[in-house]
């Protein structure tokens, strides 16, 4: 065989932000426990960038980041997924915000129930796309979940914490524009870059890279609002009532479906997004209301990477041993 002259083509050949952006994806579940844990250990820096409002500006750039994964045709998505999209969406957005006033009655404070108030009217995870397509899931389902969602988070967040006796720091209209201002125009600034892609496509990884750093950021700024007390025992059940509850209510919403759609539909509606969340709660409860975020960002991303592990173990267990030819 004769030696081209050319370098063996290898993950080196790669740019460096390519590569880091892979690297980080890679290595989320530890770099997010990592991350909580230098927030929880060393609150300090971060309930003093908390005082500046740092919570819903490092949540604008990672809803920009994530919407620059996202063009105009993946947005419309919400129209073409089916009518499962439209029951699943409405059921999830009156039962969620239930279980998590039922699970805010185990723990005590009005800030501590006023976060995990929050993660039952946030949208679904970003994650939650991505790792449903690792599950063989309906990706263009996922991302309808994603958008629905967002939308429905962004216009009912403040009437329904209102309707579930939340008392609210901020005005459902003052929430509404700030949601408005740090998800809805963020993520529309996104997709109208990825859809012009005026670099053809090299600023896709800079960006990638940029959004799992801020989600790592945000995350460590949420962590340093949690004080450690004898309690957090309870807010621990709590946010594991409502991780059961979503994935019940998931698994629920799937019966019947075929496996691609049913992994679709579970890990959106069980996983809801931390980030997001926070900042509903640091703008209408106060930072310190943001703290059950932390634990509930870790919590959401464990379940589902053991979700997707525990699906493509039992897709190999059912296709069997290889026989020889």
């Amino acid at each position: 065989m004769e030696e081209t002259g050319r370098p063996a083509a290898g993950p080196w050949r790669r740019p460096p932000l390519t590569r880091l952006a892979d690297a980080l994806d890679r290595l989320l579940l530890p770099l997010v426990v990592l991350a909580a844990a230098v927030g929880i250990a060393w609150p300090g820096p971060g309930r003093h960038l908390d005082a500046g409002n740092a919570i819903l500006i490092t949540l604008a750039v990672l809803v920009f980041c994530t919407g620059a994964s996202l063009t105009f045709r993946d947005l419309a998505a919400v129209r073409t997924a089916g009518g499962r999209l439209l029951v699943v969406l409405a059921v999830s957005t009156v039962t969620l915000p239930a279980a998590a006033w039922l699970a805010s009655r185990l723990v005590s404070g009005a800030a501590l129930r006023g976060g995990v108030l929050a993660a039952g009217v946030a949208p679904s995870e970003v994650a939650s796309v991505a790792l449903a397509g690792l599950a063989g899931g309906e990706a263009g389902l996922a991302a309808g979940l994603l958008v629905a969602s967002t939308v429905v988070t962004v216009l009912l967040a403040g009437p329904i914490l209102g309707l579930l006796g939340a008392h609210s720091a901020t005005s459902q209209l003052t929430l509404l524009a700030t949601l408005a201002l740090v998800v809805a125009l963020p993520l529309l600034a996104g997709a109208a870059l990825r859809t012009a892609d005026p670099l053809g496509g090299r600023d896709r990884a800079p960006l990638r890279a940029a959004g799992t750093v801020s989600l790592l950021v945000l995350l460590w700024e949420v962590a340093s609002e949690l004080h450690l007390t004898g309690s957090d025992a309870r807010l621990l059940a709590a946010l594991l009532l409502y991780l059961a509850c979503g994935a019940g209510l998931g698994a629920l919403l799937g019966t019947g479906a075929p496996r691609a759609r049913r992994a679709a539909v579970l890990l959106p509606t069980a996983m809801r997004d931390f980030a997001v969340a926070a900042g509903i709660a640091a703008s209408a409860f106060g930072a310190r209301a943001a703290a059950p975020l932390g634990i509930y960002g870790v919590l959401v991303l464990v379940f589902g990477t053991a979700a997707v592990a525990l699906v493509r173990r039992r897709d190999r267990a059912r296709s069997g041993p290889t026989r020889p030819g």
